[in-house]
């Protein structure tokens, strides 16, 4: 209860600083809202000294309140209701304070995995407001099952959307083929975004294009279905990517560092990423990601979207490889929509994150499963919604 009311405070403080277009309390809130994202995350660690701290705290924030409204009363400008309207509608999504990024050129976030009891928008929400996201990743079956005003609601929050659209699972569990009937697809596409008041940041289309334990179709049966979906998003302003590279992209890779006669390194990312490059099956995802790439290099593509998970700090060396091929290949922005890592060492976030802020990528999103759902990887959020070391280490990287 304590937390909530210090939330309440502090966004209090912001949408009156944000009313008056007052410097001395703009700055009061940035000085608290760094003791507060300090003291969210030592809770994580220390309870009970936290618990201590939070009523002084927050009686701190309602006093600095009353002084800048006590200030403004003797003052002659008038309020700014546009101002103050925005500030209501990013209180929505719970906090909704706009914390200051690392870079603020990108933009961070996450896919986070609710428990399947529960609101899973709120649960979201929640993680997501502590981390100090500006991002969440979303998805929307196409065709949707049903057309309701609902369909995304993390749309109409002050979170940036980027929404997957992806075809039905099988009800066998077959793989599934890419979209044929293009016609029919741009109108199912039209469908689901009329239900939109909000449109997403990002198009993704469907997921992982390349993994052959999702899809059976070709490189040219996505790469159609991929401009149809283009025509349509662009048709409303909305900015498209892939659906995640992965598989035969660290084959290329691999082979580009022998290519270029860099051998020992090709040797180090091979070791890294556990690559099988005289494996024809390797090769086959290859072959299916190169001739993807050529496509992407041409096409009227916003972004070049790829998956990557690390295992240590160690192994973010070949996350930059992948980084720079795909920056040769496709001379295109290139972002993440599912980053993450295997082992539990924050400081494989840490490394992660760093790389993709100095590689300058507009969009990085970690991938943050339900920590009950048997997944390797690591989650940034327990099940009640506090933050994991990873998470705490998120969050202090968003706000350092």
């Amino acid at each position: 209860m304590v937390i909530h009311f210090i939330k309440s405070q502090l966004f209090k403080l912001y949408s009156f600083a944000s009313t008056i277009k007052h410097s001395g309390a703009f700055s009061l809130f940035r000085s608290l809202k760094s003791v507060f994202r300090f003291l969210v995350a030592e809770q994580h660690a220390r309870r009970w000294c936290v618990a201590k701290s939070y009523p002084v705290f927050a009686a701190a924030v309602a006093v600095c309140l009353c002084s800048c409204q006590k200030e403004k009363l003797n003052d002659s400008a008038t309020l700014n209701s546009t101002s103050s309207s925005g500030s209501s509608a990013e209180a929505r999504s719970g906090f909704g304070l706009p914390w200051q990024h690392k870079d603020p050129v990108i933009l961070y976030g996450s896919l986070i995995d609710a428990p399947e009891t529960g609101n899973s928008a709120e649960f979201e929400f929640a993680v997501g407001d502590q981390l100090g996201i500006s991002c969440l990743r979303e998805r929307v079956v196409v065709p949707a099952r049903s057309l309701s005003v609902n369909l995304v609601p993390e749309l109409n929050t002050r979170y940036k959307v980027l929404l997957n659209f992806v075809t039905p699972n099988s009800s066998d569990g077959s793989l599934l083929p890419f979209v044929s009937d293009l016609v029919q697809y741009q109108i199912d596409l039209n469908n689901i975004l009329n239900t939109f008041t909000v449109m997403p940041e990002v198009a993704v289309i469907e997921n992982e294009e390349g993994n052959r334990f999702y899809y059976s179709g070709t490189a040219s049966e996505y790469i159609d279905q991929l401009n149809a979906a283009i025509l349509v998003m662009h048709a409303r302003g909305i900015k498209v990517a892939n659906g995640g590279l992965g598989g035969g992209l660290e084959y290329l890779v691999y082979q580009d560092l022998l290519d270029q006669g860099k051998e020992d390194a090709a040797e180090e990312f091979r070791k890294i990423t556990h690559v099988t490059p005289n494996n024809p099956h390797t090769q086959e995802k290859g072959a299916f990601v190169d001739e993807l790439l050529t496509n992407y290099a041409t096409m009227d593509l916003d972004y070049v979207n790829f998956h990557w998970k690390c295992s240590s700090p160690d192994d973010v060396e070949a996350l930059e490889d992948a980084i720079n091929y795909l920056k040769k290949r496709c001379n295109k922005p290139i972002i993440s929509n599912e980053l993450g890592q295997f082992d539990k060492d924050p400081n494989t976030l840490l490394e992660m994150m760093q790389l993709c802020t100095d590689a300058k990528m507009p969009y990085v999103l970690w991938y943050s499963p339900d920590e009950n759902a048997g997944k390797r990887d690591t989650p940034l959020q327990h099940n009640d919604a506090t933050l994991t070391r990873t998470g705490v280490a998120y969050q202090g990287f968003l706000a350092d």
